[in-house]
């Protein structure tokens, strides 16, 4: 992909675990008033032939609760296997990618951007629009996603997308090493993923050994929460 200018973070079988891919992500403002020309512009140009490779998912999100610090408004993210991914960003010189971006570049300014890898996914890809990401700094990861898979792989309600995966370039400052996130269908299930415990004991105890398993080893930096404007 060449000349992506503008850019962000983050970022992309019921209750098994699902075959995990590859993201990432390109975060930038986007006035108000412009925001319906942008999806449209991402709209034409992602639902045309060969814009994208085989195997590789785009989605568009507008970052909707935040923090100060990731104060950017929107997020195009690309999402799937290393190969499809290598294949994605080696197509060479493409004249109606660079017109795409030289007419988005009209309306945005850029950010930030990051790449990263899922490691244990439940749930089914893409299907939710609503989404909470928990950005992770983790001293021992592999007993931080043995847990998280154990749990997860019973647990995980069928209606939802639940994600661990790890950041490797575009790191904030803060220091985060990994995120999880989950996938609902509204906005009151996404202030409250958790409220499925209260009716399932049972889940509700593995639960809170769980955390009680991680204690010391997790450390939250931050958390988000962004909408799926659209997906291709």
């Amino acid at each position: 992909m060449k000349n992506f200018f503008f850019t962000s973070l983050l970022l992309l079988c019921l209750n098994i675990s699902a075959q995990e891919y590859y993201w990432t992500s390109y975060n930038f403002n986007v006035d108000s008033e412009d925001v319906e020309i942008v999806t449209k512009l991402t709209n034409d140009y992602f639902s045309s032939e060969n814009s994208k490779a085989d195997g590789v998912s785009v989605y568009l999100f507008q970052n909707h609760f935040h923090d100060s610090s990731l104060s950017s408004s929107h997020e195009i993210v690309f999402a799937g296997t290393y190969e499809a991914m290598g294949n994605q960003y080696s197509q060479g010189e493409n004249t109606s990618w660079d017109l795409y971006l030289t007419k988005l570049g009209q309306y945005t300014k850029r950010f930030s951007a990051a790449a990263g890898r899922s490691l244990h996914s439940f749930g089914v890809p893409g299907s939710h629009p609503v989404q909470n990401l928990f950005w992770l700094k983790v001293k021992d990861a592999a007993q931080f996603a043995s847990g998280f898979k154990k749990y997860n792989e019973k647990y995980n309600p069928a209606d939802r997308r639940v994600t661990l995966g790890q950041f490797r370039l575009g790191r904030s400052p803060l220091g985060e090493s990994h995120y999880v996130l989950i996938g609902v269908d509204d906005f009151k299930t996404a202030m409250n993923p958790g409220l499925y415990r209260q009716s399932n004991p049972a889940a509700k105890e593995a639960w809170g050994k769980y955390m009680d398993d991680i204690d010391g080893n997790v450390e939250l930096i931050r958390t988000s929460t962004r909408v799926m404007l659209g997906k291709w």
